[in-house]
């Protein structure tokens, strides 16, 4: 009896690991005319330079981040630090990355894996076709599915993005504020599920804007 109420209780643990995720207050997900997506960082004529503070794990770090647009969905992405260290340099590819340089707690494997990830989500232009439908659409604004990805959609802005993993909300990425030309000019990102937060935000005399 024992031995069948532990293979029960791992058994319940396992398909709840297993759900999907539900946006809050969402009736479903229906299908959309095709939405374009996060075009902040396409111009390739154009760098963003923003003010940057990392707390990854016990890791506290300031300096500048410069956001460059190679391409479709092609950035490089240069972290350097007040002292002119680099901290984290990516060449970020449609398909893959090429790690140019980082420090030894932000080069480990996994960690830069995180980070790539949360630098990709933030600059990607993505293509949607879904939609989450509520039930009172009028009180809520429009929310895109695109892969593993909510897009939040204010103004004709993407105001915040939630990736999710499974059933859990993995990075959020929030776009606070924006300047005259829809440039952001604050941003707040969160990893869900491990200790590492970013805060940006737009130094406009170091950008060629």
């Amino acid at each position: 009896m024992n031995r069948f109420l532990t293979f029960s209780f791992i058994l319940l643990l396992l398909f709840s690991s297993c759900g999907t995720y539900r946006y809050p207050n969402a009736s479903g997900i229906r299908e959309s005319a095709a939405q374009e997506l996060n075009s902040y960082y396409t111009d390739t004529t154009q760098q963003w330079v923003y003010r940057t503070k990392l707390q990854a794990f016990d890791q506290h770090m300031q300096g500048s981040v410069t956001i460059k647009a190679l391409g479709r969905n092609e950035h490089r992405i240069t972290f350097v630090s007040d002292f002119d260290q680099v901290l984290f340099d990516v060449h970020l590819l449609p398909n893959g990355y090429e790690l140019e340089g980082a420090t030894p707690s932000l080069g480990k494997r996994a960690v830069a894996k995180e980070m790539v990830n949360i630098f990709r989500t933030l600059t990607a232009q993505r293509f949607a076709t879904s939609a989450v439908m509520f039930a009172g659409q009028q009180q809520y604004y429009p929310v895109y599915v695109q892969d593993d990805c909510y897009y939040v959609v204010k103004e004709r802005k993407v105001e915040r993005i939630r990736q999710v993993k499974g059933a859990q909300e993995y990075l959020e990425i929030v776009y606070q504020t924006w300047n005259v030309k829809d440039v952001p000019t604050s941003i707040a990102i969160t990893h869900k599920k491990y200790p590492i937060t970013i805060d940006l935000a737009l130094e406009a005399k170091q950008s060629s804007l």
